[in-house]
């Protein structure tokens, strides 16, 4: 997408110019990690003209997409990378925005900002959409499947001390099945041996147990082979056709 197709797409739609017009957030990110900094400057410069909101929740009970949070993350990875978006997870009203396009980049780097955040949390909340946990879900999508981020020995043991905090702090079922789908990224012996010693109560939780040793047992397989380029694209497609 060019400036001037985002532009026209903030400008028109089904709704008023503040809530992004016919634009959506995928649009915005994407087009940041296409133009960099120029795709930056003309987020901001957007976001500027259109007065998007940064609150989400009108007055009248509405909820609309804050795309003035957006553009401050979108704008901070254009002009700095990476590097632009860590000072934003300090920020826990901008955090998540962080945290969802750290997500969409999915790069070595990207994860290991991830779990540097996840390192320092605490793991108190027990709304799956908190930072935190929208963090470990993150790095759950982009290391658990045969197509995700190549990491090395250093990531896999420090997912590994990430989701072992985790899960022991974990307040509801929901949150520990997420920790032990999470660790499905770190496909080592260590892992392993953890998942086979757990002992657990909850139906739920023990499925997604025996499902992380299932697949952490087949990566460490000698017989598996990581799907090359070629096969890690068609993967992808196959995921996206289905969505």
């Amino acid at each position: 997408m060019n400036l001037n197709a985002l532009a026209r797409k903030a400008a028109k739609g089904p709704a008023p110019s503040a809530y992004g017009g016919s634009m959506e957030v995928e649009d915005m990110v994407r087009f940041t990690r296409v133009h960099g900094a120029a795709g930056a400057d003309e987020i901001e410069r957007l976001c500027a003209q259109h007065g998007w909101l940064s609150n989400g929740l009108l007055a009248d009970g509405t909820r609309v997409v804050p795309f003035a949070r957006w553009a401050q993350a979108c704008v901070a990875f254009g002009r700095g990378g990476v590097a632009g978006l860590r000072p934003l997870l300090a920020d826990p009203e901008l955090a998540s925005f962080a945290i969802a396009v750290l997500d969409d980049v999915k790069t070595f780097e990207s994860v290991q900002a991830l779990l540097g955040f996840c390192a320092a949390a605490n793991w108190q909340s027990s709304d799956a959409t908190h930072a935190e946990w929208q963090a470990l879900s993150a790095l759950n999508l982009m290391l658990s499947l045969d197509d995700g981020v190549k990491v090395d020995q250093a990531v896999m043991d420090e997912l590994l001390r990430v989701v072992v905090k985790a899960y022991e702090a974990a307040p509801r079922p929901f949150l520990k099945s997420l920790c032990l789908w999470t660790v499905r990224g770190a496909p080592t012996v260590q892992a392993l041996a953890w998942l086979q010693q757990l002992e657990v109560a909850e139906a739920d939780v023990e499925g997604a147990r025996a499902t992380a040793a299932k697949s952490v047992k087949r990566r460490l397989s000698p017989n598996y082979k990581a799907p090359d380029a070629k096969a890690r694209r068609q993967i992808q497609r196959a995921r996206a056709a289905d969505v």
